[in-house]
């Protein structure tokens, strides 16, 4: 990879999910799935039918990010409990990898968590996604379990 494809994106605005990009961001997530999986199981994603409605619930939030006008990616902070979030929805548009936005997108997802007060995060990702756990683990994620799939990861929230 050369340093331009590498390059971090200067510009991206990342917001909260809104109708006009509910569709995009859809796909977004299901065709990061299609190429970690090779397939889709939608049985296993019934959030997505209604992204709006699902993650428009207090201490719920899901954000795009848009480079240019683009959606490059998305990720989501939803409630366990009172005190603590679940960092879900993570997606990187795969063209778009290795510049600095998924850090940018778990920034904001932490700082959308602490507006909710939570005291804790909590996410998985699968065992094999080396780049997800390096994110996680750079970004002080503790690994707490692994299921034999999937790494289960926590973290608590500075005040």
């Amino acid at each position: 990879m050369n340093k331009e494809e590498n390059k971090q994106i200067l510009s991206l605005d990342i917001q909260p999910l809104h109708e006009a990009v509910e569709d995009e961001a859809r796909h977004l997530i299901l065709a990061g799935f299609l190429e970690r999986f090779g397939f889709i199981d939608q049985s296993l994603n019934p959030d997505l039918k209604d992204m709006m409605g699902t993650y428009n619930k207090e201490g719920n939030g899901f954000f795009v990010a848009l480079a240019e006008g683009e959606l490059v990616a998305t990720g989501a902070v939803t409630r366990e409990d009172h005190r603590v979030g679940r960092i879900e929805r993570m997606s990187v548009k795969g063209t778009y990898r290795r510049k600095g936005i998924g850090q940018r997108m778990l920034a904001k997802l932490e700082e959308a968590a602490r507006s909710s007060n939570y005291e804790r995060l909590v996410l998985e990702t699968n065992n094999s996604w080396e780049s997800a756990i390096q994110l996680y683990t750079s970004n002080g994620y503790h690994l707490v379990s692994d299921d034999g799939q999937r790494y289960h990861f926590e973290k608590t929230l500075e005040v």
